[in-house]
């Protein structure tokens, strides 16, 4: 009976060490995280507005 109750308490306290540690980790990975410059530049949305100068010089090059 008595070793039921270690392993119970084992568990229990191995759990809690676990998640105490996952969310330790989560905390500061979100403070620490940062994004360079040249991702943000990258990540930034095109411009969903057609440029229809563009597209008539597109259709007018000759394709050889």
């Amino acid at each position: 009976m008595n070793s039921d109750r270690d392993i119970v308490l084992i568990s229990v306290f191995t759990f809690l060490t676990v998640s105490l540690w996952v969310f330790f980790e989560f905390v500061k990975t979100v403070k620490t995280t940062t994004v360079s410059s040249t991702v943000a530049q990258v990540i930034t949305p095109f411009s969903p507005t057609i440029d229809a100068d563009i597209l008539t010089e597109i259709v007018k090059r000759k394709i050889y």
